[in-house]
């Protein structure tokens, strides 16, 4: 009998094992990763070693140009104040801070490659702000990695929006409390379609938010205050880094209030458009 559960147990960690290999194998073909991988997962469900009490999430994952395979999500980081003049806006003292982190939900992210992108208009907020911001993803496994090591991390880029209830976040620094419902809350963190890191230079680029065809935001990346490899090396230090995660890397001044029905286009030069309307 032991000898069973101990066969069983191992099955289970191969299947587990194999789901993950599927997820990010460049062998998934577009739209196969979620139900293949709910197959195992159901497949998991049922078994008697180590079963789950509810069937698993499905894949939340994001298009690749010039790939049939798509970009598995992790997990999300964003980096606050990153641009001088967003930091001076918020009334932070940019000179003083180094880098901080909040978190999307994995599920936060939006595939917004296609032109009839459609996001949900949060419920819970009268002031919903938008964010244009250049997004990495990693490729790599890496902790406490230097800055000469950070490139090697990389999968590639792309254009994304961290939408925020801005009320609530006002009221959260107020009273000293997490930004999870301002921040992380469903379909928070639209995204472009990525591209390979060799096909895209960010230091001759720049971020770009439109609303209803309305330049809100613009700015060249060389004004990051924490530049990419700097981001990862400083982030890596606290987080173990991981295939499939991502990296908003900060908004420029201009932010500002959402309605819906608005069209919204956040655009990286260089990059394909991160577009959606919502409703």
């Amino acid at each position: 009998q032991q000898q069973q559960q101990q066969q069983q147990q191992h099955s289970h960690q191969h299947l587990l094992h194999l789901s993950a290999m599927l997820a990010a194998s460049n062998f998934v073909k577009k739209g196969m990763v979620a139900p293949l991988v709910n197959r195992l997962s159901l497949t998991r469900f049922s078994s008697k070693a180590g079963s789950f009490v509810v069937p698993p999430p499905p894949t939340t994952s994001l298009a690749v140009v010039g790939s049939d395979s798509r970009f598995p999500v992790r997990r999300i980081y964003c980096v606050g104040r990153n641009y001088w003049d967003h930091a001076i806006e918020m009334s932070g003292d940019p000179a003083r801070e180094p880098p901080f982190f909040f978190h999307k939900p994995t599920d936060a992210a939006v595939d917004c490659s296609g032109e009839d992108c459609v996001v949900p208009f949060p419920t819970q907020t009268e002031m919903l702000a938008y964010e244009g911001e250049f997004v990495i993803a990693i490729g790599k496994e890496g902790s406490h990695v230097s800055k000469e090591q950070a490139e090697d991390l990389i999968f590639g880029y792309g254009a994304g929006c961290d939408l925020t209830r801005r009320d609530l976040q006002d009221v959260a620094k107020k009273m000293k409390r997490p930004w999870c419902t301002s921040k992380g809350f469903d379909f928070s963190g639209p995204v472009g379609a990525l591209v390979p890191k060799e096909k895209f230079d960010w230091k001759e680029s720049t971020v770009e938010l439109k609303v209803n065809g309305e330049r809100k935001q613009f700015a060249r990346l060389d004004l990051m205050i924490w530049k990419p490899l700097e981001v990862i090396e400083y982030l890596s230090s606290y987080h173990k880094l991981y295939p499939g995660d991502l990296i908003f890397t900060g908004t420029p001044a201009g932010v500002g209030k959402l309605s819906p029905g608005d069209s919204v286009e956040s655009i990286v030069d260089g990059l394909p458009k991160c577009s959606f309307k919502l409703k």
